[in-house]
């Protein structure tokens, strides 16, 4: 047993004082301007609005102020609220187990107030009166009565001002209101009922009315394109109702960014749902491709645990097996009974939009394209030809029944070699293998040239140098494209805006959530512009730092080279081939693609000889 310490020796362990206590508790609650946001919007939610107004300035560090029709307080509870622990929301630990509302810790206002400087406006019967309560870094509170209208109003400013350290590692502006947006965006999605708006530096960003249908909210927010690749999702079994819609496997994103899940009307990022909605798709989707899913999942309370992370975001499920069961039959079955969505006209004024464009059709599958050479047309040859001689006498190949037929021949048992140094002008062009590769032949073997990743390094380098030296070429549209997209997407948009002008995209703000698209690279002239675009907008970096900006951009010119490139499966001849190989050469690696792939494979001449018993 350890001694007991003098009186005149001195502790290291001490008691915090309140004021540090609390701001070292805010941190788990308050990680940046988007977590005042969410419980603010939260609390107006539980609190029964059909109205919430959220207003922010300079990324929410200057203000963040949340105005709701909601129950309002008492002065009495309106005192308790700012203080830690107190809750309206459950009363004992058994109320753990069935938590129905949003929030329930009793920490958010509490935590908020000692970071920043916070005023509460509010009223439980505008008849009766309200009271104003204003606090600065979690000191003592300032109470006056006030009128005001029904309601509750918290105006937070100057985020972190008392806590300098955590202020310097908040991002720019225009990243910290995209995830404002982004979390709105989930409240208003769960919530169809309510009229959210969104204000950020005076621009409207959001503005949905009530509605009691999830699809039109959908479109709303998303697009009346996207709302029209929907699948409808309602099943039920037991403990567990899955609604929701999912986008048809034509309608793929390269990224999860149009994927949105609930639980109980709760948000959440859980890897079960999200997985069991991938194994749902089965082999229906392009790999590295996603579906848009925006599901419901309702169960007893009981049955999921949402207190395991201070954001809320994560739940743990009682039975996550039969969980992920019922997700992914509900998604299978759903996709194989679908029938696709048709979205009716309605009046603006009531709150709906007029679906007119063409519904979008994204295939992902790899297929014939334009001829290689640019300004060239040759006649493209018969499916049949597999192979095409130097001498042009035309012989047909059909590599897989060849397989078929020989099965216990094999020329080589050695893996080829990645070229790293070879020069193609040593190499004769023969022909193609496939109507996919360039065969040549030379002094040290058979050359097997990969003619799309061949030609995707020859634009790319292009296209990269063209980007360097802002000479990049575009081509002004006819018609301008519209193209509607998320607040967050827009978000992201109008920060990148400039950036993305200099790759030969112009792009303008047209409405609340559209932008014309008026000039492309002149790369793109032949491709589905709105489908890269929508690849793009997934590559945008949240961040708008000179490194992040470079690593997404550099993935920018790659996508677009990739997507202009010679397909497999395209006939070349002879002069399109020698073009191409000449342009390869040219390049800074010729050797692999922007990938890291190789481009060219060499059997030798040697091995050759040895299988042939010659050497």
């Amino acid at each position: 047993m350890s001694a007991i310490p003098q009186e005149n020796s001195k502790s290291r362990v001490r008691i915090l004082p309140d004021d540090l206590a609390n701001q070292i508790a805010a941190g788990e609650v308050v990680e940046r301007p988007m977590s005042v946001v969410k419980e603010l919007v939260e609390n107006s939610i539980d609190a029964g609005s059909t109205r919430i107004l959220i207003e922010i300035e300079q990324g929410g560090k200057k203000l963040i102020r949340v105005t709701d029709n909601g129950s309002g307080l008492s002065l009495e509870d309106a005192e308790l609220s700012f203080l830690r622990h107190a809750t309206s929301k459950i009363s004992s630990s058994s109320d753990l187990e069935k938590i129905v509302s949003l929030g329930f810790r009793g920490e958010a206002l509490p935590s908020i107030a000692s970071v920043s400087k916070v005023r509460m406006t509010t009223s439980a019967d505008e008849h009766l009166g309200g009271v104003i309560i204003s606090i600065e870094g979690g000191g003592s509170a300032q109470t006056k009565e006030t009128s005001c209208p029904h309601g509750t109003t918290i105006e937070v400013s100057q985020l972190f001002y008392n806590t300098p350290a955590r202020k310097k590692f908040l991002k720019g502006d225009g990243t910290e209101s995209s995830h404002i947006t982004q979390v709105v965006t989930q409240h208003a999605l769960a919530h169809p009922q309510i009229h959210f708006t969104l204000i950020n530096n005076g621009r409207k960003v959001i503005d949905v009315l009530p509605t009691d249908q999830h699809l039109y909210r959908i479109a709303e927010l998303f697009g009346a394109e996207l709302a029209k690749e929907l699948v409808q999702v309602d099943t039920e079994y037991g403990d567990y109702r899955l609604e929701g819609f999912i986008s048809s496997p034509v309608y793929t994103r390269s990224s999860r960014s149009a994927q949105y899940c609930y639980v109980n009307q709760r948000f959440v990022r859980d890897k079960v749902i999200l997985h069991s909605t991938q194994q749902g798709y089965s082999h229906l989707l392009p790999k590295g491709q996603h579906p848009a899913i925006y599901l419901f999942l309702s169960m007893d309370p009981k049955l999921f645990d949402v207190n395991v992370h201070p954001a809320k975001a994560e739940v743990r499920f009682a039975f996550q097996q039969e969980v992920h069961r019922f997700v992914s039959g509900s998604v299978k079955d759903s996709l194989s009974g679908s029938k696709k969505l048709s979205l009716p006209s309605m009046d603006q004024s009531e709150n709906r939009f007029h679906a007119t464009s063409q519904s979008r059709q994204t295939d992902h599958r790899v297929g014939p394209a334009s001829n290689y050479s640019e300004g060239q047309s040759s006649a493209r040859l018969s499916s049949a030809m597999k192979l095409i001689y130097k001498d042009s006498a035309a012989c047909s190949v059909d590599l897989e029944s060849t397989r078929l037929r020989s099965p216990q021949v094999e020329i080589f048992h050695e893996k080829p070699s990645a070229v790293s140094n070879l020069i193609y002008s040593e190499f004769e062009p023969l022909g193609q293998l496939d109507r996919s590769f360039i065969l040549m032949q030379g002094k040290p073997g058979i050359l097997v040239v990969d003619q799309h990743i061949a030609h995707e390094r020859v634009l790319y380098d292009r296209f990269k140098k063209a980007a360097e030296n802002k000479k990049i070429e575009v081509q002004q549209l006819l018609f301008p494209l519209t193209m509607e997209y998320s607040p967050s997407e827009v978000e992201l948009l109008v920060r990148h805006k400039d950036s993305l002008s200099e790759l030969g995209l112009e792009l303008e703000l047209f409405g609340k959530n559209e932008f014309l698209l008026r000039t492309v690279p002149a790369i793109l002239k032949n491709n589905d512009k709105e489908e890269i675009m929508r690849e793009i907008v997934d590559m945008l970096p949240a961040q708008k730092h000179e490194e992040a900006l470079h690593e997404k951009f550099e993935e920018i010119l790659i996508m677009m080279s990739c997507r202009n490139a010679i397909k497999v499966n395209m006939s070349l001849n002879l002069d399109q081939i020698r073009k191409l190989i000449s342009d390869l050469q040219e390049t800074e690696m010729p050797y692999t693609c922007p990938h890291g792939r190789p481009i060219a494979l060499l059997y030798d001449i040697d091995s050759i000889l040895k299988k042939f018993l010659r050497k």
